[in-house]
C-alpha cells in the first residue's frame, strides 16, 4: 500500500510539472470596462503617453523620390492570429499577442514559401505578399486610471494647503458668484472644445474620402485626456467620427480581394525572437486595491474581443480596432538605384521585446494625422479630429544573397542616417507601413504585446514576406528608379 501511495504521489507530481502555465489571477482578472489594480498591472502606464504637440521632429528612414504603393486593404475581413511563421515557424500562438494581416489570405504560423505562393490575396495586381503588425485595442481603463489619479492629487493638494480650505466658506457667502457659475461653465466648455477642434491638421482634408468610404462604426467611448478627468459631456462616438474625417491621404481605391475564404485562428507575426509565453511577469501587483469583484475576472465569451488565442489569457484586453486607413508604400534610395527584392525575402522591423531588450532594435514611430513631421516612441495624445498613426519603416539594404538569416536581421539592414546603404549591400525598395486609427482622445488605447512588455509603445513592430510575382517586382523597381509614383 505504501509503494502504491508513493507511486500515485509521484504521478501526481509529474503531472503537475507538465501542466500548462497560466497567468496569475491578478494578471487575468482585468476588465478594461471598469479598470482597477489588475488592469494597472498590465500596463501601459500613463507616462507612456505624450501630447503630440510636445514631440520633436520625426526621424524615419530617408528615402528617394520614386515610390510604389501596394493596395491591400486594411483587414476588413478580420484575418487575425497570434502566430509568427517568420520568427516562430510551426508554432501556434508564437507571438502571444494578436496581429492584423493583409495580403496573403493563407498566412499562418505554418506558412511556407510554397503555401504562400499558392494562396489568394487581398492585394491588387497579384501581390501575394504577407504584411502584418500587432493590433491596437481600446483601453477605457486607462481613462479611469487618469481620473482616479487626478482625484487623488486634488485630495492631497487640499490636505497640504490649509489656506485653500479656509477660503471656501468665504466663497460660499457670495450668492452672485454662485448664480454665475452654472452659466459660465458650459461656455467655458464650448470654448475649450472649439480650441481643440481648431488645432486639427490643416493638410489632411484631401484624405477624408477614403476614411469615410472605408470607415468602421464610430468608437463607443467618451473622449478623455491623458491624466486628466473629462470636464465636458460628449457624445460617445463624437471623437471617432471626427477622426474618420481626418484619415491620411492614402489611395482612394479600395482593394478587391481575390479569395473569399474564411479565416480561423491562424497567422503569423510578432514573436520577435523567442517562443515565450511571458505571462507571469505582470501578475500579482494589486496594490491592495480591490475592484468590483462581481464584475472582474470574467473571461470574454467565445467570439468576443479577447477570447481569441493571444488575447485575454496573455494580458491583451480591450476592443480590437480595425485601422481606418493602411498605406503600404515602397520607396527608393537617395544615393543609388534600387534592385529587385528576391522572391520570398523575409523582413522584420522593430523589436516586440524592446521594453526588456532595450532600444537597440526598436523602430516605433507614433504620430497623429496633421502632425506627421513629428513622431515619438510613446503613444501620442492627438487633438480632437486627428487620427493616431503608426509609421513602420523596414530595412532596405540587402546582402545580395540571403532571403533570411538566423536573427532575421543581418541579411537586410537599415541605411545610415543620410539614407546611404552600408558597403557590401544593395538598396532594394524600402517598405513603409502607415496605419491610421480613430480613438477617443487621451490615454485610451494600447498595442498588443508580449505579457512582460506591459504594452509599452516602444515594442511596436511589423513583418513582411515578399511573394510578389517577378513581373510586378520589376515594374515596381522601374517605377521607383524613374522617380515616378505608382
Amino acid at each position: 500500500m505504501r509503494k502504491r501511495a508513493l507511486a500515485m504521489a509521484g504521478a501526481l507530481l509529474a503531472g503537475s510539472l507538465i501542466l500548462p502555465s497560466f497567468p496569475t489571477p491578478a494578471f487575468a482578472a482585468c476588465d478594461p470596462r471598469i479598470g482597477g489594480a489588475e488592469c494597472d498591472a498590465l500596463g501601459p502606464a500613463l507616462s507612456d503617453f505624450v501630447d503630440i504637440r510636445r514631440v520633436g521632429r520625426a526621424n524615419g528612414v530617408v528615402a528617394g523620390g520614386g515610390s510604389f504603393t501596394s493596395q491591400c486593404g486594411r483587414n476588413e475581413r478580420g484575418h487575425r492570429n497570434s502566430d509568427n511563421h517568420i520568427v516562430a515557424p510551426g508554432v501556434t500562438n508564437g507571438a502571444h499577442h494578436v496581429h492584423d494581416y493583409v495580403g496573403n489570405v493563407t498566412t499562418s504560423g505554418f506558412s511556407t514559401d510554397q503555401s504562400l505562393a499558392a494562396g489568394g490575396t487581398t492585394c491588387r495586381n497579384g501581390d501575394r505578399s504577407a504584411y502584418f503588425w500587432p493590433i491596437l485595442r481600446l483601453r477605457p481603463d486607462l481613462r479611469l486610471q487618469g481620473q482616479n489619479n487626478n482625484q487623488n492629487n486634488r485630495q492631497q493638494q487640499q490636505q497640504q494647503d490649509p489656506n485653500q480650505q479656509q477660503q471656501d466658506p468665504n466663497q460660499q457667502q457670495d450668492p452672485n458668484q454662485q448664480q454665475q457659475d452654472p452659466s459660465a461653465q458650459p461656455q467655458q466648455q464650448q470654448q475649450q472644445q472649439q480650441q481643440q477642434g481648431d488645432q486639427a491638421a490643416p493638410n489632411d482634408q484631401a484624405v477624408n474620402d477614403q476614411a469615410a468610404q472605408q470607415g468602421d462604426q464610430p468608437v463607443n467611448d467618451q473622449a478623455g485626456n491623458t491624466g486628466q478627468a473629462d470636464q465636458s459631456q460628449q457624445q460617445p462616438d463624437a471623437n471617432a467620427g471626427n477622426g474618420a474625417a481626418q484619415a491620411q491621404s492614402f489611395s482612394r481605391q479600395q482593394p478587391q480581394p481575390e479569395n473569399q475564404s474564411r479565416f480561423g485562428n491562424r497567422g503569423n507575426n510578432g514573436g520577435r525572437g523567442n517562443n515565450n509565453n511571458g505571462g507571469n511577469n505582470n501578475g500579482g501587483n494589486n496594490g491592495g486595491q480591490q475592484p468590483q469583484p462581481a464584475q472582474t475576472g470574467q473571461p470574454p465569451r467565445p467570439g468576443q474581443d479577447g477570447s481569441e488565442i493571444g488575447g485575454f489569457a496573455d494580458g491583451n484586453v480591450g476592443q480590437i480596432l480595425t485601422p481606418r486607413a493602411v498605406q503600404l508604400q515602397f520607396r527608393g534610395n537617395r544615393f543609388s538605384r534600387v534592385v529587385a527584392m528576391p522572391r520570398f525575402l523575409r523582413v522584420i522591423t522593430g523589436d516586440a521585446k524592446a521594453a526588456t531588450n532595450g532600444p537597440a532594435n526598436a523602430r516605433a514611430q507614433w504620430t497623429c494625422s496633421g502632425f506627421q513631421n513629428r513622431a515619438s516612441d510613446k503613444y501620442p495624445v492627438c487633438p480632437r479630429g486627428s487620427l493616431v498613426m503608426r509609421i513602420l519603416d523596414f530595412p532596405s539594404c540587402w546582402d545580395g544573397q540571403n532571403t533570411d538569416s538566423a536573427n532575421h536581421r543581418t541579411h537586410i539592414v537599415f541605411p545610415d542616417q543620410s539614407g546611404r546603404c552600408p558597403q557590401g549591400t544593395q538598396a532594394v525598395p524600402q517598405l513603409r507601413m502607415t496605419l491610421a486609427y480613430a480613438v477617443p482622445q487621451g490615454a485610451s488605447f494600447a498595442v498588443d504585446a508580449f505579457p512582460e512588455q506591459k504594452h509599452s509603445p516602444i515594442t511596436d513592430h511589423a513583418d513582411f514576406h515578399n511573394v510578389m510575382p517577378n513581373n510586378l517586382m520589376n515594374f515596381m523597381v522601374q517605377c521607383i528608379n524613374r522617380n515616378r509614383r505608382c
